[in-house]
């Protein structure tokens, strides 16, 4: 009896041990562990965009002992699109090592917005009285660049670094006599300094979105105005806080974007861009009667040019913001004169020789569903991949034009392809 005692607590517990090894399994099936977010990868070659706001001063002296000092930060205006914002590209080359710290180098151009009514853009204006009497003398910037290496930690899929290098500037410092008019805008490149500071992190495959804020410094230059015969030294230091998307060339490096809470599936971010050049040219013509807004007799050849970032994030269930800036740089053919009509769709909103920047579009869409059938949309410009229901309430609040909403089939609205 005693060993078929024993034999009885085997089987009783050999059956304890397979129910709590089933349950185990069952519990472990239930509840499977979540898998621990990919580290990001930044090793490799890189292409993107940035948009910014800018501020700064440059002090100014000339003889006999006159000084004063420029703002350079303007307000943004959303009638006219005026302000100290920029525009630009960068590329750049990272490497991780194996303590998780990032080395890398990178270039940039920024461009500015084009210039207010006052002709400055990232400038200012400083007015006072000399012996030649009232005078106006200004600064705005044409364009900027920098050359900088970095080094930073990446714990993780986020990136934190420091960042310097060398900076450079391309200025139009501007003297006016304010009671004979005579004004002087020579060109004057600087040199300088660049240190700064940012974050970046993953948004997408391969793509990745940064914060950084940049301090550059130009020291003390001499600018001469010879119609006024006068001899301006001006120093200038900027501040920027720019937010910049890249590109990363070469295999997925692999993260795990985190969702957007009530938002199903991975389209959670949309990157759509264009540029387009275009150049028109014709020969001389017979011009007898040829004014100001007549095609020039002798010929003439133009170009246009321009770069566009339609960029989108969701931000709850329904809600996208959306921002389009552009940088365009040209003139149509006669400055746009002389035609009974623009000669190309770009033409009409260009006009400097030099690239500057204009955002076409930022706005916040809300969609309510309101039932109905239920249709799938593609992917594509300023526009989420997914489905949408019949019949649906949208409201578009920002800046945008009213045929982006109405008159939208693909004959319509559609300069560069029918241009």
């Amino acid at each position: 009896m005693r060993g078929l005692y024993l034999a009885g607590l085997g089987m009783i517990a050999a059956a304890a041990s397979a129910q709590a090894a089933d349950l185990s399994a069952i519990m472990a099936m239930k509840a499977p562990q979540a898998p621990a977010p990919a580290a990001y990868d930044w090793t490799g070659f890189y292409i993107g965009g940035h948009i910014g706001y800018a501020g700064g001063t440059s002090n100014w002296t000339t003889a006999p002992g006159l000084g004063g000092s420029v703002n350079f930060f303007q307000p943004f205006d959303a009638f006219t699109g005026g302000g100290s914002y920029f525009g630009g590209i960068q590329a750049g080359y990272d490497k991780l090592l194996p303590n998780r710290f990032v080395i890398g180098a990178e270039l940039d151009a920024s461009f500015p917005t084009f210039p207010n009514l006052n002709g400055v853009a990232i400038g200012g204006i400083s007015t006072f009285n000399s012996p030649f009497g009232p005078e106006s003398y200004s600064e705005t910037t044409l364009a900027s660049g920098t050359v900088r290496g970095r080094i930073g930690y990446a714990p993780g899929q986020w990136l934190f670094y420091a960042t310097s290098g060398l900076a450079w500037t391309y200025d139009e410092p501007t003297l006016t006599n304010l009671t004979t008019g005579t004004t002087d805008m020579p060109f004057l490149w600087r040199l300088g300094w660049a240190a700064g500071a940012g974050v970046e992190t993953p948004v997408a495959p391969h793509w990745t979105a940064r914060l950084e804020y940049l301090f550059t410094d130009y020291g003390n230059h001499p600018a001469f105005f010879a119609n006024n015969v006068q001899r301006f030294n001006s120093d200038l230091s900027l501040q920027d806080l720019r937010a910049g998307l890249n590109y990363q060339f070469g295999a997925d490096p692999g993260a795990t974007i985190a969702a957007v809470p009530g938002i199903s599936g991975t389209d959670q971010v949309n990157f759509h861009g264009q540029t387009t050049f275009t150049w028109q040219g014709y020969p001389a013509i017979h011009s007898p009667f040829s004014g100001p807004n007549s095609l020039i007799g002798s010929g003439e050849g133009r170009e246009t040019t321009d770069a566009t970032l339609f960029a989108g994030v969701r931000l709850w269930q329904g809600a996208e913001f959306w921002i389009d800036p552009e940088i365009d740089q040209g003139f149509g053919l006669a400055d746009t004169h002389g035609v009974a009509g623009f000669t190309s769709a770009e033409a009409y909103k260009v006009g400097a020789n030099y690239p500057y920047t204009r955002v076409q579009r930022y706005f916040i869409r809300q969609t309510f569903d309101l039932g109905g059938d239920s249709q799938k949309v593609d992917a594509d410009i300023n526009q989420f991949a997914g489905s949408q229901a019949a019949n649906r309430l949208v409201l578009s609040v920002g800046k945008f034009a009213v045929v982006d909403i109405f008159d939208t089939n693909k004959y319509a609205n559609s300069q560069r392809a029918f241009s």
